[in-house]
């Protein structure tokens, strides 16, 4: 799948974090886990409703946990342009392990508190 380009701001840096990431390992086993995306644009972005379905359209694949971060650093690139992107998958444990994947820059992964969050 290729993610729509929106135009914007050169050398805007830009982050995405998303909770609803979700594959299947090779097992069939379901890992789910969050996401965060950093890179400083070109004067492009990705549509974010593209995104929500390119995430969605995961759930019935399979990949080694381990590849899943690069997929994704894959699919932005071909997509969009972009300066030092950097991609953080953080997966929920699974038999006490959890995992923590990165590529590309380096950058520190923020979680933000979503304020309109009802509780």
């Amino acid at each position: 799948m290729k993610l729509t380009p929106l135009h914007v701001k050169e050398n805007t840096t830009i982050q995405y974090m998303s909770h609803e990431l979700l594959f299947l390992a090779q097992s069939g086993q379901p890992y789910r886990g969050t996401i965060y995306i950093n890179f400083t644009s070109t004067g492009e972005t990705f549509d974010l409703r593209d995104f929500k379905k390119y995430l969605t359209s995961l759930r019935d694949k399979k990949y080694n946990a381990e590849d899943i971060v690069y997929e994704i650093y894959e699919t932005i690139t071909k997509s969009i342009q972009t300066e030092n992107l950097g991609v953080i998958v953080d997966l929920t444990a699974r038999g006490g392990i959890q995992q923590r994947l990165c590529y590309g820059a380096e950058f520190d992964a923020l979680q933000k508190e979503n304020i309109f969050q009802v509780r």
